[in-house]
C-alpha cells in the first residue's frame, strides 16, 4: 500500500459511492498502480458488496483513473473484505481460484 500518493478521484467514483480500500502502485512501474475500491460495503443499497479495481497512471505528478479492470461481487461484507486484505499478497494462480469460489492454495 502507498499513502503518500496523490490520487485524481473523478466526480462519478464519488457518486457512485466507491470508497477507496486501498492503492498499489507497482514496484517494477513507479507510474502504473491498482486501486481496490469497495462499493456498498455499508450495505445500504439492494445491491451485493463489489470490490471493483482500477488501473491508476501517473499523470503530471498525479495518478488518474485510468480504467475499470474487473469487479467482484460477494455474498457478504466480510466476504468482501477478506478479498480485499488477501488479494495484494495474491498470486496469479490463487486469483484464478478465488475468481472461481475456491480456497487460495498457492500463495505463501
Amino acid at each position: 500500500m502507498n499513502s503518500q500518493i496523490q490520487l485524481i478521484v473523478p466526480e462519478w467514483f464519488v457518486q457512485d459511492e466507491l470508497h477507496i480500500i486501498e492503492t498499489i502502485v507497482s514496484e517494477v512501474s513507479a507510474t502504473t498502480g491498482i486501486v481496490i475500491a469497495g462499493e456498498n460495503f455499508d450495505a445500504s443499497k439492494q445491491c451485493n458488496p463489489t470490490v471493483r479495481l482500477y488501473m491508476i497512471r501517473l499523470i503530471e505528478n498525479q495518478f488518474e483513473l485510468i480504467k475499470e479492470l474487473d469487479a467482484f461481487q460477494f455474498e457478504t461484507v466480510e466476504e468482501a473484505k477478506l478479498f480485499c486484505s488477501k488479494l495484494p499478497g495474491l498470486n496469479a494462480i490463487d486469483l484464478i481460484m478465488l475468481m472461481n469460489k475456491e480456497e487460495p492454495l498457492f500463495s505463501v
